[in-house]
């Protein structure tokens, strides 16, 4: 089924992706990336030695500042081991490994670790500001808003029921972090964003607009390469990316969320701005 879905969506593949709209700002894939050294610092994650560990006194996950150092390098990273049916450690890393899947580059590096004889994950420390406190301005709110768009695909995929301000941070060239993703891989079948979310003062904050009850979804922009991406993702790739961490039917229900995704574009219409990458928006009655 799975096979023969993206089949069909081949001819509205060829009409998203060869009319990107037109930008003068660098394309996403073009951007530098957050972790353009993700390899290396997976490796420091697993194998740097702790120097130093303590609360950090806030989050219901209850995390750890670590302290790593490793060949005369210093990091930081967030260490998490709540280990309940609805709120894991290992959701983070199965985040972690569709993200690279994904080639987004929003969720920070992210391993299995072992410390003090409790099994967890630790996640590189990032800097930045978290969405409640922003108040600052986008330089590119179009770039931003992609970003943004992006964020609500990802987590309809990973069924992410935790996305508040606190747990998305700006970085300091307005890059967008995805923390905290514990509270994901849930057992949902449906889109809980429907991608171009509406509803909530959340939505509208992370949209950079005044909450309006009566708003109708919002005009959703993404890379043309995550989409062809998303379309050319087989079963295999999604499983080997997360069969560590993520099993059974919440593993499948990755797939099935996947099939509702790709259903969604298909159902959306191209619009023509001035803004960068490719603008689905849903259809008007």
């Amino acid at each position: 089924m799975y096979g023969a879905r993206r089949l069909v969506a081949a001819a509205v593949t060829a009409v998203v992706l060869v009319a990107p709209l037109a930008s003068t700002q660098p394309a996403p894939e073009n951007e530098p990336r957050l972790w353009p050294n993700h390899e290396e610092l997976e490796h420091f994650l697993r194998k740097a030695k702790v120097i130093e560990r303590k609360k950090l006194g806030k989050g219901i996950t209850n995390p750890d500042k670590v302290t790593l150092e490793m060949d005369g390098v210093v990091r930081h990273a967030i260490y998490k081991k709540v280990d309940k049916k609805h709120d894991n450690w290992r959701h983070e890393v199965g985040a972690y490994e569709l993200d690279k899947l994904l080639g987004l580059g929003m969720v920070p590096p992210t391993v299995k670790r072992t410390i003090g004889g409790r099994r967890g994950c630790l996640q590189l420390w990032v800097t930045g500001t978290v969405m409640f406190e922003y108040d600052g301005e986008f330089p590119d709110m179009d770039r931003w808003r992609e970003q943004v768009s992006v964020m609500w695909l990802f987590d309809d995929l990973i069924a992410n029921i935790d996305r508040h301000l606190n747990n998305a941070m700006v970085s300091p060239d307005h890059r967008l972090m995805l923390i905290d993703n514990s509270k994901t891989f849930r057992y949902e079948k449906r889109l809980l964003n429907d991608l171009n979310a509406t509803g909530t003062g959340t939505h509208a904050r992370f949209w950079g607009v005044d909450y309006d009850e009566s708003r109708q979804r919002y005009a959703t922009r993404y890379p043309p390469e995550l989409i062809a991406r998303l379309r050319a993702l087989s079963e295999d790739e999604l499983k080997d990316a997360i069969k560590s961490f993520i099993w059974g039917q919440n593993r499948k229900l990755v797939t099935r969320r996947l099939e509702l995704i790709l259903d969604r574009i298909d159902s959306m219409e191209v619009a023509d701005d001035s803004g960068g990458g490719v603008q689905l928006q849903h259809p008007t009655p």
